[in-house]
């Protein structure tokens, strides 16, 4: 492959990239003017500040949340299960811990810790609530804070929110296989005038090389990734349903 083809496959990544976090960071700031009154043009002037670790840390708790998430039924239902025999709620977290799923087995485990601190429990599910705040996690703490400071059937209350977490998982599945074709819509349809500009490249050179050595053609690559990135992420949005 020529030399000047892979510079300018280079180039494409690059500018495809600098594109991608310029959307991200006006997006960002649009949505932090609407919940605090801020000017979005001042936000927008701090595209460029890197805030790659900010970005990588919230990743990496959105993942570990949906995978406690995902692990909680189970866990309830054991908790359930010991409730209903008769033990309080911490000596039933404190029964089934080492059966626990990982994550949630070190979550629980941090709530008892918490107790022994000094927290009520109420308080250790509070901090619980914290360390995760997704909607499921919030019902579990809610349904124990009630069912440990006012009576009730927790076990029930247990034993129902994991059949809710199940079918609510279940569903969001099936919601996400069904907006599978939009997502690879999405992909492809941005993905194909970067592969019809190496198509060409390999065919017809003379044709390609203008984007890359003319200044009208340079500024025609950056209004195309840009318009690419826009409508990615556009159809995105429009295939990702909340629930």
């Amino acid at each position: 492959m020529p030399v000047d083809l892979i510079v300018a496959f280079v180039a494409i990544a690059i500018l495809s990239i600098l594109a991608g976090v310029a959307v991200n960071g006006l997006l960002k700031a649009s949505r932090d003017d609407v919940a605090s009154g801020d000017d979005v043009m001042a936000r927008a002037a701090h595209v460029g500040d890197s805030r790659m670790p900010e970005f990588i840390a919230a990743r990496m708790r959105a993942r570990r949340a949906m995978k406690v998430r995902a692990e909680l039924p189970d866990a309830l239902d054991m908790v359930s299960n010991s409730l209903s025999a008769g033990l309080t709620l911490p000596q039933a977290l404190l029964r089934n811990i080492d059966h626990f799923p990982p994550l949630v087995a070190e979550e629980f485990a941090r709530i008892l810790y918490d107790t022994r601190l000094g927290y009520s429990i109420g308080g250790a599910f509070d901090n619980f609530g914290s360390r995760l705040p997704i909607a499921d996690v919030q019902m579990v703490v809610i349904a124990s804070k009630i069912g440990v400071a006012h009576g009730g059937n927790l076990a029930e209350s247990y034993r129902m929110l994991s059949t809710l977490l199940r079918d609510n998982m279940a569903f969001e599945d099936e919601l996400r296989a069904m907006t599978t074709e939009g997502r690879m819509q999405a992909l492809v349809m941005s993905l194909l005038p970067l592969v019809m500009i190496v198509l060409l490249g390999l065919v017809k050179r003379d044709l390609v090389s203008p984007l890359f050595t003319t200044i009208a053609g340079l500024c025609t690559l950056a209004v195309l990734l840009t318009m690419q990135g826009l409508a990615y992420l556009w159809i995105r949005k429009i295939v990702d349903i909340k629930v």
